[in-house]
Parts: structure tokens; C-alpha cells; sequence
């Protein structure tokens, strides 16, 4: 049953999420007054929002995600603004092809794209497809003999109709677009300190300068900033990303410039094409936490335990850990010898809001009226970039689909769905290992 939104909301949090959710708002409700706050104006420098790349596919093991995202992407396709910021190059997915959960997702991955555009499918059944697919038909593997490990990029797919997006310049075309919406204003600067409840419901956010912001609706959309102001009961938990940077030369530029992003799922290795001068390369895996003790969100009169992010701005001396390093240098020897001994341009850790099962949270809180969350993105929500605010909207309406109600809910995840597979393991507390730059 539709539920009738109040006249005024505050959205917590300017990533795409928030942003793509305030459009969503005012272009259905031009008399509903919204307020976007967060730390700093977007693009926001530090949020998983903005980065210099971010994959747009629809190569999911789940064939729910694979519709979601192909409709998105098509809605990318269709506009003028985010185009010029879209290269639809491929994506190559690889595997070791040991028998395990990640060679099952692969599997379904290949066969969903058998299905829907086997004419732009590239199948690469050797580990000398894989490196040749790169590198030129005539290129010869890296010798096992030399590498660190067992080789892992032995077998993988490419999907064509896959592609990167400049995901900075993309988040400022929505930011831009809000700006132009005379029931949509910003409050940027100042973090948000905690959300103001009473009486079993919100009435509006406090600033950590002590200034109340009102409204009658909140909707937490803070990423892995998430868990300072909600209690999430252990349903999501900010995970860290190892990521860095190469300068690439101009040669490399021209040899590497068509190339698909290319991703090794039992690893977690993601490498970008050129872009900007230079290539991205992250570990997708279990990755880090940053555990600290905080009010409780809901009690300040208690403690809890949670994981927040560690960013630049915060501990602007921070570089990747070594151990993180020498694993983005393993895979380089292997894919990209030429690469594996150069020196990052920069390194950070990249914050997400991450479920066990990778499925979002787009609810109302249990307990609390009047306050909504959409959080854990899992490190795949990015793509959703044209079509996630207006099912945020449906979800603060009551109107979602039912499955996606359903999957989405405030509620235990189970296992990893494949919708971002991750390697397995614990986090590690970031603390234990980082490094300074000075």
C-alpha cells in the first residue's frame, strides 16, 4: 500500500544514492522541500561515489541484478550528459578454474551471456587467450618458473557490451542537475553528528557543530558512514579496498587504450583501461575494518563497536599495507609484468558498505518512524546510478517490487550471492598494518 511522504526530507549523504534519490523526489513530488547534507560538496572526494573509474555491467550470477543492470546501463546509454563519460570497451572475467564456489559463479556468469549476447561474447579457454587477449596474439605467458604463486589466470570470457564510466565527472553531472531543482538544497561541510529521534521516531538530523536541521523524513544514504548513525545489528559493515594508481606511459597508453577491464575472481584483482594518463588497478577481496567504539546511535547512554571508515582526510599520511601491495604486485607479474615493479602514483583505501550476501538495504527501519536506509552497496551499487533513486523512492512510497522489498529488506543476509563476489576470509583491522608515507 502506497505510503504518502511527508513535505519535507533530509537525505543523509551526497554520494549517487543520495543524489540520484533527490532527483527522483523532486521530479515526482516538485512540493516536497529536500535537503541533501554531508561532510563535503559533491563530487565527495573520499566516498565510494567518486573514484576515477567504476564498471557498468550486467554480468551477474543472479539474473535479477543481470535486469536491474542492464536497464540501467541502457539508461546511461540514453543520456546526453553521462555519455561523453562512458566507454563501453568490455569487461574480461577470469578465474583459476579450480573447483570451487568462484568457478560456479563464473559459470553461471558465461552462460547468462550465452544467452543474452553470445555475438558479443569472447570466450578465452587457455591462459594464453587470457594474456594474448591483452597483449597481442604473439605474446608469450610470463614463465611460471618466476612467478610468486601457481598461475592463476588460466581460463575467462569477455562481455563487449560491458563498460567504464569516469564515476567523478559523472557524480558532478548529478550534482549539477540537483542544483537546477528549486525544492532541492544542499548542506555541505559539516558532518552529520546523529540522526534526532524521539518517541519512536526522527525528527530531523543534528550537526556536529550543534546546529538541528527538521524534517519530517530521514533517509540515511551515508555509505559506510552508515553504521556511526544507524545500528545496523550487524546487517552491514564498512569494509576497506585496497586501491592504486600507475602513470602509464604514452606507448603503453596507445598499446593498452581499447582494452576491457579485466578481473580475476578467485584473486580479486581489478585492473581499469587507461584512463586520464594512467591505470587503476584494486584487490577486490575481504579486504579491511576500522573498528571503534562509539554512542550507540540510538542510546547515546551506550557503547558499541563498530567499523567506520579510515579515510585520507582523516589520516592523510595512510598508504595501502605491504601485505596488500605484494598481491596487486603477484597478479601485475603475472598479467602485466611490464607494471609489477613500478611505483604507485597513489594509493587509498576505498570505504563500502558491505553484506554478507551483497544484497542492498533499501528499507524503513524497524523501529523507528519516519527514518529510511539505503546502504550496503557492497561495492556494486555504483551502476545503479540512473535507475536506484527511484526505487528508493518506491521503498519510502511502500511501492517496491515485492522480490526486490523482499531482498532488500531490513534482515539477515545470507551467503554471497554472487551479485560481487569477494575473496574469502576475515577483514583485517586497517590499524595492525597500514603504513605512512612519511
Amino acid at each position: 500500500m502506497s505510503q504518502r511522504l511527508p513535505d519535507s526530507i533530509i537525505i543523509v549523504g551526497a554520494g549517487i544514492w543520495g543524489l540520484s534519490t533527490a532527483l527522483a523526489i523532486a521530479r515526482r513530488y516538485p512540493s516536497i522541500e529536500i535537503t541533501l547534507v554531508d561532510r563535503q560538496t559533491p563530487p565527495v572526494e573520499d566516498g565510494a561515489s567518486v573514484d576515477t573509474t567504476r564498471c557498468i555491467r550486467a554480468d551477474y550470477a543472479d539474473p535479477v541484478y543481470t535486469q536491474l543492470a542492464e536497464e540501467a546501463q541502457k539508461k546511461i546509454e540514453e543520456d546526453p550528459e553521462l555519455v561523453p563519460f562512458y566507454f563501453k570497451q568490455g569487461m574480461t572475467f577470469v578465474c583459476n578454474g579450480e573447483s570451487r564456489p568462484i568457478l560456479d559463479f563464473w559459470k553461471k556468469g558465461l552462460e547468462n551471456n550465452k544467452k543474452s549476447s553470445n555475438d558479443r561474447l569472447v570466450q578465452m579457454p587457455t591462459p594464453e587467450s587470457v594474456y594474448q587477449r591483452l597483449h597481442g596474439q604473439s605474446a608469450q605467458l610470463v614463465p611460471e618458473n618466476i612467478l610468486n604463486e601457481k598461475r592463476q589466470w588460466n581460463l575467462g570470457y569477455c562481455n563487449l557490451d560491458d563498460a567504464f564510466i569516469d564515476a567523478k565527472e559523472c557524480t558532478r553531472v548529478y550534482y549539477e542537475r540537483c542544483l537546477k531543482y528549486p525544492s532541492i538544497s544542499f548542506r555541505c561541510g559539516v558532518p552529520v553528528q546523529r540522526v534526532c529521534m524521539s518517541n519512536g521516531r526522527t525528527s530531523g538530523v543534528l550537526l556536529e557543530d550543534g546546529q538541528t536541521l527538521s524534517a519530517s523524513q530521514v533517509l540515511i544514504a551515508a555509505g559506510a558512514w552508515s553504521n556511526q548513525l544507524l545500528y545496523l545489528e550487524g546487517l552491514a559493515v564498512s569494509n576497506g579496498i585496497a586501491v592504486a594508481w600507475i602513470k602509464l606511459t604514452e606507448d603503453e597508453i596507445a598499446k593498452w587504450k581499447n582494452m576491457a577491464i579485466t578481473t580475476n575472481l578467485d584473486t580479486g584483482l581489478n585492473l581499469f583501461p587507461p584512463h586520464n594518463g594512467e591505470m587503476k588497478v584494486l584487490l577486490r577481496s575481504i579486504g579491511y575494518q576500522n573498528t571503534v567504539s562509539i554512542p550507540h546511535p540510538e542510546d547515546a547512554s551506550k557503547k558499541i563497536q563498530t567499523s567506520l571508515p579510515r579515510t585520507l582526510l582523516t589520516n592523510p599520511t595512510d598508504v595501502i599495507p605491504p601485505q596488500v601491495e605484494a598481491r596487486l604486485r603477484d597478479n601485475l607479474r603475472e598479467l602485466m609484468p611490464s607494471l609489477a615493479n613500478r611505483p604507485f602514483d597513489r594509493t587509498k583505501i576505498c570505504w563500502v558498505s558491505k553484506t554478507p550476501s551483497s544484497d542492498f538495504i533499501i528499507a524503513p527501519h524497524p523501529a523507528i518512524e519516519g527514518l529510511h536506509v539505503a546502504t550496503g552497496d557492497s561495492g556494486h551499487g555504483w551502476k545503479f546510478i540512473t535507475t536506484i533513486g527511484d526505487m528508493i523512492l518506491d521503498s519510502m512510497e511502500g511501492t517496491l517490487d515485492k522480490k526486490l522489498a523482499e531482498r532488500w529488506a531490513w534482515a539477515a543476509k545470507g551467503p554471497d550471492n554472487g551479485a560481487a563476489p569477494g575473496v574469502g576470509g576475515n577483514p583485517t583491522e586497517l590499524r595492525h598494518v597500514v603504513r605512512s608515507r612519511l
